[in-house]
């Protein structure tokens, strides 16, 4: 299989992928899966890798908050890659894992307090004297922080939503309902390290999918009861929600946060970026996905419904 070829089929669907990713991350992503592919590497290493990229970004922010800021952007953006690696060489080798994938969201998790709380260590050296200045700069910063999770949750859910309802064979991410079954059917196997990642992970999933309900009461929650893919399903939900996810996947994804930490910390003004998600992303978010997404919704399941009806 050529490098190409092969780069292709490690991609998830086109459709729901982010495009800095497929340009950037996952190019030079597939070349180290590609590298490691014939070792004795597995994607949980990879993803235990972009974790420690990720804290050392952070670390090095937390150091030398003032100089060679371009050592931690590179080690957030060496994060990113490694971020996508893992999910790569798990479908090269076709031994994508539930455990890998909620392994690969605590991952995030970890990252992104690293490198929030070391470019709040930059802001804070910036605009102090006076103290003022830095205490209202770190409130503007965790309200970014929380309002960038909410855009990173929210994507996540679409693509899941999408790639179920549209995709013959791909699936992605599952439902709170799912993941506790799973967690109760195996606890007695479970090492006590995999015990607190799936404590972590049930923790914030269950926050995540509060906030999915109050985000979209419309778009159900429970993956595991949607309609069998077919064609039919497909085509209502890609007509109502494909214009939409084009804005999920460009501008809220992991992917594009990331990248874009990675390089206004390089150019050592991570306040600019933060601000841009802060005040251009959530009028987006809020003002025009919110509302345009809830009615996406609200007319798909709707139809979706309809049609099991139908059907039945």
């Amino acid at each position: 299989m050529g490098l190409l070829t092969g780069y292709l089929k490690s991609l998830k669907p086109l459709d729901v992928e982010e495009p800095i990713d497929v340009w950037v991350h996952r190019p030079l992503a597939y070349l180290l899966a590609w590298a490691v592919y014939p070792l004795p590497v597995s994607p949980n290493f990879i993803t235990c890798c972009s974790i420690a990229l990720g804290t050392l970004g952070g670390v090095w922010m937390l150091l030398r908050p003032t100089t060679e800021l371009w050592i931690a952007g590179l080690l957030v953006f060496s994060s990113a890659v490694f971020d996508c690696a893992d999910g790569q060489l798990a479908r090269m080798r076709k031994s994508s894992s539930p455990f890998g994938r909620m392994l690969d969201g605590i991952a995030d998790l970890v990252v992104s307090i690293a490198v929030v709380v070391g470019s709040s260590w930059i802001i804070w050296h910036k605009l102090t004297p006076p103290l003022w200045h830095g205490l209202i700069a770190l409130v503007l910063v965790a309200a970014t922080a929380v309002t960038s999770s909410f855009h990173t949750t929210a994507f996540e859910h679409y693509k899941n939503v999408f790639v179920r309802l549209t995709h013959p064979t791909y699936k992605d991410g599952e439902d709170r309902e799912t993941a506790l079954s799973r967690y109760h059917a195996d606890l007695a196997r479970y090492s006590a390290v995999e015990r607190i990642i799936w404590q972590l992970y049930l923790y914030f999933s269950a926050r995540q999918f509060a906030f999915l309900a109050a985000f979209d009461p419309y778009s159900d929650l429970s993956y595991s009861k949607y309609p069998a893919r077919s064609e039919a399903t497909a085509e209502i939900y890609r007509r109502h929600a494909a214009r939409l996810m084009r804005l999920w996947r460009t501008w809220f994804g992991f992917g594009s946060l990331v990248f874009g930490l990675a390089l206004f910390i390089g150019l050592g003004v991570p306040e600019y970026y933060l601000l841009f998600r802060l005040i251009a992303l959530n009028l987006l978010f809020y003002g025009y996905m919110r509302p345009a997404q809830r009615a996406a919704s609200e007319r798909a399941f709707s139809e979706l419904r309809q049609l099991k009806v139908e059907a039945a």
